[in-house]
């Protein structure tokens, strides 16, 4: 059965949040007007498939409305004029769809795999339609927010994401019509690339060896091509069903890069640097004019907090962090240790202790190295000097700050 995926409704639930934006959004009707327009515009730049004339194109709609639960739905398909990239479209206006056919693809692709493609822009209407179509309003929402020149680059992501999981999603209507992978993954891939002959097979054993030799890998850029990723994801789903989503999100979104934020991964960025300034800054010394300024230049409501502590599961989401993240919290403790000068060598020294424990020593020491231009041999010196000065101020001093049971004395 098809159901929106996770992130889908991740993405409904935040701007359902944003009462005036959803209600903006959901209040948008399209008018006859504008789709008389739009069809007038079709009927200018496309061919349409005749009903009779063409009528191998429309039984195949016919099958995947029947197998869609889209019995009711009106569609019409047109060939655009004036192009030869090859791409397939759907836009859904007043409870009709339109498909469009970019290119040769009708002379490139099988029966099977045709199915499959006027299946797969069928589904996009099966979620337009799910939830009321709050779907539909979500996707409007962040899409017009990403289209903004001035938006932040995690709404950027998100509607990328968005899209992904969406053609993902696309992709089990398609599986589900056709009844098999192999139409689903050849007819993306001739369309991406040309190819008369394509060996389903090869391409999701191709797929399977990117995730299976490169970690870290995810559709994370242009430079790595998407199409691996909604192969593997619909040959999981074949296998697993609902047991691969784990899998395929781990697949998708993979560790979280700093250059590639999404509103969620932002907002919980935001949440875990909280926490590590708070740990960090927890003995009362450190606590002065100059530091607080920069934390609160972090965060304007900053606050220290008596009562946070660290454990193993904030450990281990900072050992299991994407490279730039460490790069990220390393030089956080290099600001806090260079701020405040009154403070003389103690906050490297405490710097260095604090990256020990969290795991972070040899980011933190590469870090001081470089950006205090020292060798190897002044690096050493330097960190012995001020562990030392650090060690020094702690004699007989009880702060728990690290871990709840390894308490710094």
């Amino acid at each position: 059965m098809l159901q929106a995926l996770p992130y889908h409704l991740k993405v409904r639930d935040h701007f359902a949040l944003q009462t005036k934006t959803w209600n903006f959004f959901a209040a948008v009707n399209t008018k006859e007007e504008q789709l008389a327009q739009y069809k007038t515009e079709l009927l200018k730049n496309t061919y349409k498939f005749d009903v009779k004339a063409d009528a191998a194109i429309y039984e195949k709609v016919e099958k995947a409305k029947a197998l869609l639960g889209l019995e009711q739905l009106p569609v019409t398909v047109y060939q655009a004029q004036y192009t030869d990239e090859m791409n397939a479209s759907i836009v859904f206006l007043n409870n009709e769809a339109h498909i469009v056919f970019s290119g040769r693809i009708t002379q490139l692709l099988d029966e099977n795999e045709l199915l499959a493609i006027l299946a797969h822009e069928l589904t996009h209407v099966k979620l337009y339609s799910t939830l009321q179509g709050e779907l539909e309003t979500a996707e409007r929402i962040i899409m017009a927010i990403a289209g903004n020149y001035h938006s932040e680059p995690a709404y950027y992501e998100t509607a990328r994401l968005y899209r992904l999981y969406t053609e993902i999603y696309c992709d089990r209507g398609a599986y589900t019509v056709t009844g098999d992978t192999g139409p689903v993954i050849t007819s993306l891939v001739k369309i991406a690339t040309g190819l008369d002959k394509i060996s389903a097979e090869s391409y999701a054993k191709q797929a399977e060896e990117i995730f299976s030799t490169a970690s870290g890998v995810k559709a994370a850029t242009v430079s790595h091509p998407e199409n691996f990723i909604r192969a593997r994801a619909i040959q999981l789903w074949h296998e697993k069903k609902e047991a691969a989503e784990e899998e395929i999100i781990k697949m998708i979104e993979g560790a979280t890069d700093l250059d590639q934020l999404d509103v969620f991964k932002q907002q919980e960025l935001l949440q875990f640097t909280r926490k590590f300034i708070q740990l960090l800054l927890k003995p009362d010394w450190f606590r002065s004019n100059l530091v607080t300024n920069l934390a609160k230049q972090y965060f304007a409501d900053f606050s220290y907090d008596e009562e946070v502590m660290s454990d193993e599961q904030f450990i281990e989401a900072i050992s299991s962090s994407h490279a730039g993240i460490k790069d990220y919290l390393g030089y956080i403790m290099l600001d806090f240790a260079l701020v405040d000068g009154s403070l003389e060598q103690i906050p490297f020294g405490w710097a260095f202790q604090f990256a020990e424990t969290v795991q972070l020593a040899a980011i933190f020491d590469a870090i001081v190295k470089k950006e205090l231009q020292l060798s190897d041999k002044k690096m050493q010196q330097h960190k012995q000097k001020t562990m030392a000065a650090w060690y020094k101020l702690q004699e007989g001093e009880k702060e728990q700050v690290v871990l709840e049971d390894d308490a710094t004395a």
